[in-house]
């Protein structure tokens, strides 16, 4: 038998194995205290009743357990596995007790999925946070609606509407439902309200910020129209509809309670006749973050209205910006305070505009201290550092809501308004997309079930409740299996990186080659493929597998584009809505040399579509093409002269080409790809000469002899003179150019060259052959 202690109290689990107790630990006397209030350590619902039902929930124990494995991977990456492997486990058992419906209505099961919710919120950079908050609401549903009184409610909503401000449509479920109790929920059976977080004396934090989310969700959905057809046809009904909800909003402040309304943000230094004791401290920063969320909201309306201030700010947004960079300046850091700041430090950062000073204070709050609670804003804040490069390089202002579309950028605003973003590849997908119709015949029920999960998914909780509960209603669920994405090139440089990265993502994936080998990797097959033998696309399409998105990689001749476009026609047949075609950087649509007219089709279809122009690739110099001269005669030989090109390496190219065939929003662009820095190929001799330890030199010849050299290696005629026009393009200085499309489109920085060399340099790729 094991024990654990927690602040107070001690909990038994008689089954836990050794090696969980540290992270049940760090969950009980950690994790606990900030998944929704900062320092919430006395009388904390999840430790009193959420953590003793975890002796015999698997799913609970398994998600506490991933949570708290997540936050300490943050500054101790060993515990990644851990946090993936019960991740995983937590799934399963989630997924598996969903059959019984006494567990499906079990707190357990709800607090599972909450916390599946939060982990992803903090460890991944998908939306599989949204996926997992619908099944919460499913659930909350199938208990009977929500309830005021009841924690798992509570967390629910403050999830739930802060999510909403970014990923738009409004809360998941109908009405001020935070607020006002379900059509099935009695109240005056409730227990009485506890207190909480224990600080919030007579519950006035919680209860004005509850009427605070309820503005919060109007703007939510205010947002979401603003940026529809029908909202860009009507600006008229917005402006009227945010006047209203702007006059109510000043109103509520306004009967808001002094100790709130008027709490000034030099509180912290003022003279008392006593120190403020610890429930007091907390109790004041509580009313300055709620203060800050209000001045959001402010922020937040006139951008709906004026997102790329054509307007002069108003007299409102310039106070709103100044009280809450004011109340954020005196904030301490270390104590967790800063999470009930993100979402006014996030709405100041986008209403700012060229001030170097309030960047400055807005990045260092924003920077994550992994040491002082469980969220973070580092995707929030690398959205608002792309925001800011881009106004101070054109000087004018952006809508950073178009920024994240472009960016792909799933921003999570936490509980108590925190922006919370993520990282993109997750290990294990728990649901298959499905498209769930539900035709329901329970009318006393229809009400619940019908409300519409945001962007128009269905939780796989939703399905597997309404198959396993036919006591309740009569369900006819019709599915379709998820679709998948044709690679081609499929054992080439790009296209194995990107056939690895949707593999982790769980997106089924066809991968196309004339051998029809491929890896052993799980969610794909590989499928013989011709571009010359349209007799195998039909059978690479097959009969049981639906493909919605394909990866271009066309043959290496000069005239590639009629096979090509042929294929195109072919696929758009057989149901494929977005082609991703990976180019050149030197091949612009209006007259590059060989695959410009696929673009110009592509373009031409209507379709959704990226075109990827990558420089040239690292790996260039550790296969095939420079890699047998650099090993045995230690030498590069090109025509570029002194002519610099910000080389990139196949992993940049493939997260960007993952992103454009994954993201739910279609780029609908070209991303030219470049590395981080500029290289002439001199220097790239030079940094190999320094890590090889052996001198290598960079031979420059002439565009006439590279095509000689080229010849006597058996290249097409055409490509050998459009690759050598490539070369004099370089020297002339057509590929000196830099840009952030890598970190915009995935959230990372790109590979240095340095960083390459030193991956290869190990693995015998340059190593001289002893004879």
């Amino acid at each position: 038998m094991n024990s654990l202690s927690g602040q107070n109290f001690v909990i038994e689990f008689p089954n836990l194995d050794r090696g969980t107790i540290p992270y049940m630990h760090h969950f009980i006397t950690f994790c606990c205290r900030f998944l929704a209030y900062s320092n919430d350590n006395e009388g904390n619902p999840f430790q009193e009743d959420l953590i003793p039902l975890a002796s015999s929930s698997p799913a609970l124990l398994h998600s506490m357990t991933a949570l708290a494995a997540g936050h300490l991977s943050r500054s101790q990456p060993h515990h990644v596995i851990t946090a993936a492997n019960h991740y995983s486990m937590a799934l399963r058992e989630l997924n598996s007790s969903l059959s019984d419906p006494a567990i499906a209505r079990a707190d357990s099961t709800l607090g599972a999925c909450l916390l599946l919710c939060v982990y992803e919120i903090c460890q991944s950079e998908s939306s599989l946070w949204l996926e997992h908050l619908q099944g919460a609401r499913d659930l909350i549903l199938f208990r009977g609606g929500p309830n005021t009184s009841d924690y798992l409610t509570r967390f629910f909503s403050l999830l739930d509407i802060s999510g909403s401000l970014s990923s738009g449509g409004g809360p998941l479920l109908q009405g001020n439902y935070w607020v006002d109790d379900g059509p099935n929920q009695n109240s005056s059976l409730d227990p009485p309200r506890r207190r909480w977080p224990y600080y919030d004396d007579n519950n006035v934090m919680t209860n004005k910020f509850h009427e605070l989310m309820t503005f919060m969700a109007k703007l939510a959905r205010l947002s979401a129209m603003s940026m529809s057809d029908l909202g860009a046809q009507q600006p008229l009904e917005i402006r009227i509809q945010a006047k209203e909800v702007h006059d109510d909003l000043l109103q509520w402040w306004q009967e808001c309670p002094p100790a709130l309304r008027d709490q000034s943000n030099d509180w912290r230094t003022q003279a008392r006749p006593r120190k403020l004791t610890v429930p007091e401290t907390l109790e004041e920063e509580a009313f300055s973050s709620t203060k800050s969320c209000k001045d959001g909201c402010i922020i937040y309306m006139n951008h709906i209205l004026d997102p790329t201030g054509e307007q002069p700010q108003k007299q409102e947004v310039i106070e709103a910006v100044t009280d809450i960079l004011e109340i954020a300046k005196e904030m301490p850091r270390g104590y967790g305070l800063e999470m009930g700041l993100y979402w006014g430090l996030f709405m100041a950062g986008i209403a700012i505009y060229n001030d170097p000073i309030a960047e400055d204070l807005i990045r260092s709050k924003l920077k994550a201290d992994g040491n002082s609670n469980i969220y973070h804003a580092d995707r929030a804040l690398a959205l608002l550092e792309v925001l800011w490069q881009r106004q101070h390089q054109y000087s004018r202002k952006f809508d950073w809501r178009q920024v994240q579309i472009q960016m792909g950028i799933h921003i999570h605003n936490t509980p108590c308004t925190r922006i919370v973003c993520t990282r993109e590849y997750s290990l294990a997908r728990p649901y298959k997309n499905q498209a769930v119709c539900i035709a329901l015949t329970s009318t006393s029920r229809q009400d619940l079930f019908l409300s519409p999960p945001r962007k128009g998914r269905t939780s796989r909780y939703s399905s597997t409740l309404c198959q396993r509960t036919t006591n309740i209603c009569s369900l006819s669920i019709t599915m379709s299996s998820k679709s998948a994405i044709f690679l081609t090139g499929g054992t080439g440089k790009v296209s194995s990186h990107l056939a690895s990265l949707l593999s982790a993502a769980g997106t089924p994936t066809i991968i196309a080659s004339r051998s029809g080998t491929s890896p052993k990797l799980l969610h794909s097959q590989g499928v013989k493929f011709d571009w010359f033998a349209p007799e195998t696309w039909s059978s690479a399409f097959g009969k049981d597998t639906l493909i919605t998105a394909a990866f271009l990689v066309a043959p290496p001749i000069a005239d590639c584009a009629p096979p090509v476009i042929n294929f195109i026609e072919f696929a758009i047949g057989k149901g494929v809505k977005r082609f991703v075609l990976l180019s050149a950087s030197l091949l612009p649509v209006e007259d590059g040399p060989m695959m410009s007219q696929i673009s110009k089709y592509i373009l031409g279809l209507g379709l959704e579509y990226a075109i990827l122009r990558p420089s040239w690739f690292m790996e260039n110099f550790s296969e095939v093409h420079h890699q047998p001269t650099i090993q045995h005669e230690d030498r590069i030989i090109t025509a570029t002269g002194e002519g610099k090109v910000p080389f990139v390496a196949v992993s940049d190219i493939a997260a960007v080409a993952f992103r454009a065939l994954t993201d739910e929003i279609p780029h609908n662009t070209d991303h030219v790809i470049l590395g981080p820095e500029l290289l002439s190929y001199t220097e790239v001799a030079t940094l190999l000469s320094t890590k090889l330890n052996r001198q290598i030199t960079h031979v420059s010849i002439g565009e006439g002899e590279l095509i000689t050299t080229f010849h006597s290696m058996g290249f097409d005629a055409a490509l050998v003179e459009a690759l050598a026009a490539m070369d004099t393009a370089i020297r002339n200085g057509a590929e000196a150019r830099l840009n952030d499309v890598v970190f915009e489109v995935t959230g990372g920085k790109p590979k240095t060259f340095e960083t390459f060399v030193d991956e290869i340099k190990g693995t015998g790729a340059w190593e001289k052959m002893e004879m």
